[in-house]
């Protein structure tokens, strides 16, 4: 049995496991997924301490805005369970306290909310998960509940 072999294909394959090696499929993520333009955690302000166990959900600013695949995703430090906090909405105004005003302009404000309880003093990662790609999470703060 004799075993045929296009150049043509072996180069696509190879093209096709670079590409998703490069986007969460090895390696590190990065922003891979992140839309164009800037996002940042708005509230709980990255590195805030005491956030209440019934808090709203994240609020995040971006320079375009987030499309309804975006979500963001919390994880407990020292652990592997990540709880993924709702589809993007515009964000309720005001803003709950304590956030983070964004460095860059005419932030557009979104929420990603589900009810959730938080652990008494836990420390929570914030990623942000675009659902349309095959990225990896992109670490965006963290925070500490009370």
């Amino acid at each position: 049995m004799k075993i045929l072999v296009r150049p043509a294909a072996v180069f696509a394959l190879f093209s096709g496991l670079a590409a998703f090696a490069g986007c969460g499929g090895g390696g590190s993520p990065g922003l891979c997924g992140a839309p164009k333009g800037q996002v940042a955690l708005v509230y709980p302000a990255p590195g805030s301490t005491g956030i209440p166990d019934g808090f709203p959900g994240i609020v995040l600013g971006s320079t375009n805005g987030l499309g309804p695949s975006y979500d963001a995703v919390l994880q407990q430090a020292g652990t592997v369970l990540q709880v993924p906090q709702g589809r993007v909405a515009l964000a309720p105004t005001p803003l709950p306290s304590p956030y983070l005003l964004p460095a860059f302009p005419n932030p557009i404000y979104q929420i990603s909310a589900a009810r959730i309880v938080l652990l008494s003093g836990a420390k929570y990662q914030v990623y942000l998960n675009d659902s349309n790609s095959n990225c990896g999470l992109s670490s965006i703060g963290s925070f500490t509940a009370q």
